[in-house]
């Protein structure tokens, strides 16, 4: 039926595309970014599927698993708003620069570990722990960084394609995982990882700023720019509804998707890493061509209520799992599932970028990112607990309802946000 689908529609598709990647490399600091980030994004896909699937060979425990899968989202929490000060004061380039380099030494520790006999379950969480840190100063830095490459008007487009390394990355990630595992087996995996964060930081070093580079002032203490962005996101109508309902989402939504998919995959179906792989490939496949529907399309509708519209399909399409026990359905229901998150994850920041002034930039991008990154920490450390209890499919189907309602009372009350053009 999917097949059918996209031989129907050629020559949208086609067009879609064709526009989407003509863009990307008619601006060169854009061609860079992008190409870096969809390396880096790539391992960052081989480096969670190898870790879960090590932590549950190792450990045996669904709970362990989701203690580790939480200490690689952790510093969210601990960590967002002081780097979203950051991203305000410093440069912003510089911060990404010294991420990838830290990230490229830190999983390099993995197989240095594991030739010494030591490598434990403790010592993957430890490891993701501290690569969670360098992300968390990362993603507010890009965020806040991209007007500073594209003009105003550009930045739904640019988004849309930034949002497109990422989905390249769930398709090229999970290929090579499902590779290495299968012909290199898990701890090589862990070594070619490194790589792609080396190579995405030759790529940063070539961008140049063009727009809005903040000059040096002086400035109040971090306390009181942490205290400042507080006040503003709390005073903001549209701002303070986005974060609520950003964090109650993601705690049904992303700890499920996160730790629930290779035990639905294990359990519920039997079968092994290379099937984890291809599912994670399917989110791919489903976030590229809801994005490229998005880019051609969503000009016509408001920032708000495409962001909230999403939200209630990214929860109620996980609910067919219930009923899933083949890889094929999983396939698809997946794919379906995932045309409708780049409806949250582009109209979300290109939102910020167009109301939210430049100083202020970076803490509230932090605030998401703690919001989103945040909660699937505590999401993930909630469902490795659940699924000692119930199946994977059950727990697909109580989050997929929960999901749902966030967008409905989002939707409901709102208002600011659902009106933000």
């Amino acid at each position: 039926m999917i097949a059918c689908f996209i031989l129907h529609k050629k020559d949208l598709l086609y067009y879609i595309w064709l526009t989407m990647f003509r863009k990307i490399f008619q601006n060169r600091n854009l061609t860079l970014l992008w190409l870096g980030q969809t390396l880096s994004q790539s391992g960052d896909s081989i480096y969670q599927i190898g870790l879960l699937w090590l932590v549950l060979e190792l450990s045996g425990s669904k709970s362990i698993t989701g203690l580790v899968a939480m200490a690689s989202y952790l510093p969210s929490v601990i960590l967002s708003l002081i780097a979203g000060v950051i991203a305000d004061r410093l440069n912003r380039k510089r911060i990404m620069l010294a991420s990838d380099l830290l990230r490229f030494l830190l999983i390099l520790t993995i197989p240095a570990v594991y030739l010494t006999g030591l490598l434990s379950p403790l010592f993957l969480g430890i490891n993701a722990f501290a690569i969670a840190i360098a992300a968390t100063f990362f993603n507010p830095s890009r965020d806040s960084f991209i007007p500073q490459i594209v003009p105003r008007e550009g930045l739904l487009r640019a988004n849309s394609l930034i949002q497109t390394s990422w989905q390249m990355a769930l398709v090229i990630g999970p290929a090579l995982a499902g590779m290495f595992l299968h012909y290199l087996g898990n701890i090589n995996l862990f070594a070619a990882c490194s790589l792609t964060y080396l190579l995405s930081f030759a790529l940063l070093v070539f961008i140049k700023p063009e727009n809005g580079i903040p000059p040096k002032v002086n400035r109040p203490s971090g306390i009181t720019e942490v205290k400042d962005g507080l006040v503003y996101a709390v005073k903001n109508p549209v701002i303070f509804p986005l974060l609520l309902i950003t964090i109650a989402d993601n705690i049904f939504i992303m700890g499920p998707a996160i730790v629930g998919t290779p035990v639905f995959i294990k359990e519920t179906l039997g079968l092994e890493a290379e099937a984890y792989a291809f599912i994670m490939s399917c989110y791919a496949i489903g976030m590229l061509a809801g994005t490229g529907l998005l880019i051609t399309f969503g000009g016509k509708f408001k920032k708000g209520a495409i962001l909230l519209t999403g939200m209630f399909l990214d929860g109620i399409t996980f609910v067919p799992l219930l009923w899933s026990r083949s890889l094929t359905s999983m396939a698809v229901i997946i794919i379906i599932h995932s045309m409708a998150i780049p409806m949250l994850t582009v109209s979300r920041p290109s939102l910020i970028q167009n109301i939210v002034p430049d100083n202020m930039r970076g803490r509230v991008f932090a605030m998401v990112n703690m919001a989103v990154v945040g909660m699937s920490a505590v999401s993930s450390g909630l469902a490795g607990l659940a699924l000692e209890y119930i199946t994977a499919p059950t727990l697909f189907f109580i989050i997929g309802i929960g999901g749902g309602l966030c967008g409905v009372i989002g939707w409901i009350f709102a208002k600011d946000l659902r009106s933000t053009p």
